[in-house]
């Protein structure tokens, strides 16, 4: 066989390596990649806070007051998963993760939403909605100051942003909990490596 044949052999040979290495890498990095979804349904004709051109929620905003007055939620402001009915009654879900996952944080509804991890569930930064859902001591990580962080994920409605990466000081390994600091009732608990998968 010729110099030059063994040469572009060995290219080719090289060169599908490479390939198959970045391919293996790509789909890793996805299979350890969760995505936490936020939904909300506000309907763009009728909300008096912004809710995004475009969007596609049906819920008129007497209605969502309505139903925060009833039932202290709005239930298509959440995030998914949001609660567990398999026992026969409604619990909070726990996520479970793996120290090294990366989370990302997808924003389904026209409004914006935080992802704040706090120390215990309470109340927003806005003082009405706190009022309407039964949280009237707002959760001190939930300041209308707090700079944005990979424990103060803010969200806008359509977008995704990137998430804490389970195993750091952000997500640590034990059960933390998050909510969205606009609309207090969307809440959940993460656990990193606590032996639920």
């Amino acid at each position: 066989m010729s110099s030059r044949k063994v040469l572009f052999a060995t290219t080719i040979t090289s060169a599908l390596a490479i390939g198959a290495l970045i391919y293996t890498g790509v789909v890793g990095a996805q299979a350890n990649t969760v995505t936490i979804l936020m939904r909300d349904a506000c309907d763009p004709a009728t909300f008096p806070v912004p809710c995004a051109p475009g969007a596609h929620g049906t819920t008129p905003f007497p209605v969502f007051i309505a139903e925060l007055q009833q039932d202290h939620i709005a239930g298509a402001w959440r995030f998914n998963p949001l609660l567990d009915a398999s026992a026969g009654n409604f619990k909070l879900v726990t996520l479970n993760l793996t120290a090294g996952q990366q989370t990302v944080i997808q924003n389904l509804g026209g409004e914006t939403h935080t992802f704040t991890r706090v120390k215990e569930f309470g109340g927003g930064n806005v003082p009405p909605l706190n009022a309407l859902s039964g949280n009237p001591v707002p959760a001190p990580e939930c300041s209308a100051s707090l700079p944005e962080s990979n424990t103060n994920v803010i969200v806008e409605a359509g977008k995704s942003e990137a998430g804490p990466t389970a195993g750091t000081s952000a997500l640590p390994q034990e059960a933390t909990k998050w909510q969205c600091c606009i609309h207090p009732w969307m809440r959940m608990i993460v656990a990193v490596n606590q032996g639920h998968q």
